[in-house]
């Protein structure tokens, strides 16, 4: 089944690619001769119109033959004006471009489909309000956007997309926040997003998600009212008061308001399973347990007269390098200050330690009631677990510049209920042009940086990786199968595009030197780059597979050491 699936890959690339030469020589009146699917001996066609349409054996190509493209072609009389040669240099250009430029366009269609599939999308609630950027002080959670710079908006992705387009210039924002309906001012910052080779696109940010928090609690005391009502740091609050709780939000509702009066909470605590499987897993269950909270009387927020916060900040992993061996910070503990700077969310400590990863910080934190403080070098490290990407920190002792171990949060969220996508079509179209011409993009620069030498020739993939990554996106499902084909269309339209003789770029390169020069190139001339061009797609071919086979080496080796 996976030549199956490599076989359709390819066959509707070639077909789309000469579907492009074959359509504009139509339109122009050029006689095309065959119109063929693959290279070597006919395995099915028939004759149509003067042209004949072939299946042949070898699916890794295809062509379409004109009458007079080749100079040793015998044009009879009636053919007269038909042929190839005869057209005029911009007729000639459009034939030959045509290929290429299909393979560019056919994965806006592509993506389309793919992105028609987004059906739901994210609601405009604002989940997460990031410290010290515009939004900060401005959009609260919970606040719901529904118009963005005079457009309505209902979806998290159109309030994005008016943000980005908008760096550094005001956007007026509409929003409700419980029964109100406020308009309030952010003005994005201007940021540059890392892209790959380099790149960068500049866009607008004011330092919000549609993440909400969940009600994972952290106990700011043992004194504390939570302490004494038996709750702990990692606690996950799912009723108080009777009302359920999912989101940190939900929590503040019941206890926010509370003046000292006793709450019933209910509360789910991760419990250790010792040989869980014969040892094999580290497995945690959740049970259910009830307590009784009393937040401290007084005005103010009754969270924190409840001696309850995010749990953020509060560090859930530790892992040293060797063994006994810590970075003096330990599960449970909450991270106070950086730098004489206060923490206030675990993403821009990240951040604040990644920009100067050379730096000896001073790091605080607090341990029950007392605040312990020490200076490392610490950089920012990306862990992929099984919830996505953790973002750690890398702690370093500055003197001997030891790695003592990295430290992680446990910060569980979730989104509100998705809603039905208001535009699907233009959704679609939207993010089908986007996304081809970022790949266009990417794939230009990567020849361009393989010429340089920035690139590894290495990088270069032959038929076998193209086979390996068509049968992964096949059972990924129809949609990653789409996306690859768009990916690998869009490389086969600009390698075609390259001015090496054998391919349309070679043609097309002829063509302007017509141009410029107001008579053809010799045949000879042609005849001889041709020839340098057929070698350099050879010796292409054979690095190709060199490092298709380079990569399953360590597989066949591994195969004969089974044998």
């Amino acid at each position: 089944m996976e030549v199956v699936y490599f076989i359709v890959l390819v066959g509707v690339l070639i077909f789309v690619h000469e579907l492009g030469h074959f359509a504009c020589a139509k339109f122009f009146g050029v006689r095309v001769l065959k119109f063929s699917l693959g290279f070597g001996p006919r395995i099915a066609g028939f004759t149509r119109g003067g042209t004949e349409y072939v299946i042949a054996a070898f699916p890794l190509g295809g062509y379409v033959r004109m009458l007079g493209e080749s100079p040793y072609d015998d044009v009879r009389e009636e053919d007269r004006g038909r042929s190839f040669a005869e057209q005029p240099l911009f007729k000639r250009v459009i034939i030959v471009g045509a290929g290429p430029l299909m393979n560019l366009v056919f994965p806006i269609a592509l993506f389309f489909v793919v992105f028609m599939g987004d059906s739901t999308m994210t609601p405009s609630v604002i989940g997460t309000v990031f410290p010290d950027r515009p939004a900060d002080g401005v959009l609260q959670p919970g606040d719901r956007v529904v118009r963005a710079d005079g457009d309505d908006v209902s979806t998290f992705y159109q309030l994005a997309r008016i943000i980005n387009a908008h760096p550094e210039e005001p956007v007026e924002l509409v929003v409700e926040r419980g029964d109100e309906r406020r308009t309030l001012t952010v003005t994005p910052v201007l940021a540059r997003m890392p892209r790959p080779l380099g790149l960068y696109d500049e866009v607008g940010r004011v330092g919000i998600k549609p993440h909400h928090p969940l009600a994972v609690i952290g106990v700011m005391s043992p004194s504390s009212p939570a302490a004494a009502a038996r709750l702990r740091t990692f606690d996950r609050i799912i009723a108080a008061g009777g009302a359920p709780v999912d989101r940190w939000i939900d929590l503040e509702r019941p206890i926010g308001s509370n003046r000292g009066s006793m709450i019933p909470v209910t509360y789910m605590r991760p419990t250790r399973v010792e040989g869980a499987l014969g040892g094999l897993v580290d497995l945690e269950i959740y049970e259910p347990h009830v307590a009784a909270l009393t937040p401290e009387p007084g005005p103010g927020d009754g969270l924190a007269r409840a001696g309850l916060e995010p749990v953020d900040l509060y560090v859930a992993h530790v892992t040293a390098r060797e063994a006994g061996d810590d970075s003096g910070v330990r599960p449970g503990d909450r991270l106070v200050s950086l730098d004489d700077r206060a923490v206030r969310l675990w993403a821009t400590f990240v951040e604040d330690v990644e920009a100067q990863p050379d730096r000896v910080h001073e790091l605080v934190w607090r341990r029950g009631d007392q605040l312990v403080t020490r200076h490392y070098r610490m950089r920012a490290a990306r862990v992929v677990s099984g919830e996505g990407v953790d973002q750690r920190v890398l702690v370093i002792d500055p003197s001997s510049g030891r790695e003592l171990g990295t430290l992680g949060h446990w910060r569980p969220t979730t989104l509100d209920a998705a809603i039905p996508n208001p535009s699907p079509v233009l959704y679609a179209m939207e993010q089908a042009f986007r996304v081809t011409a970022e790949l266009v993009e990417l794939t230009a620069y990567s020849v361009v940086r393989l010429f340089q030498g920035e690139l590894s020739v290495r990088s270069i993939g032959g038929p076998i990786q193209v086979f390996e990554a068509t049968t992964t996106a096949a059972r990924e499902g129809a949609l990653n199968y789409l996306s690859l084909m768009a990916f690998i269309s869009i490389n086969l339209g600009l390698i075609n595009l390259l001015p090496i003789p054998m391919l349309d770029g070679g043609h097309l390169m002829f063509f302007f030197i017509e141009a410029v020069a107001r008579r053809p190139v010799s045949t000879r001339l042609r005849e001889i780059a041709s020839l340098v061009g057929l070698a350099m797609l050879v010796l292409l071919m054979i690095l190709a597979f060199k490092n298709d086979l380079e990569r399953q080496w360590p597989r066949i080796q591994e195969m004969f050491e089974e044998e």
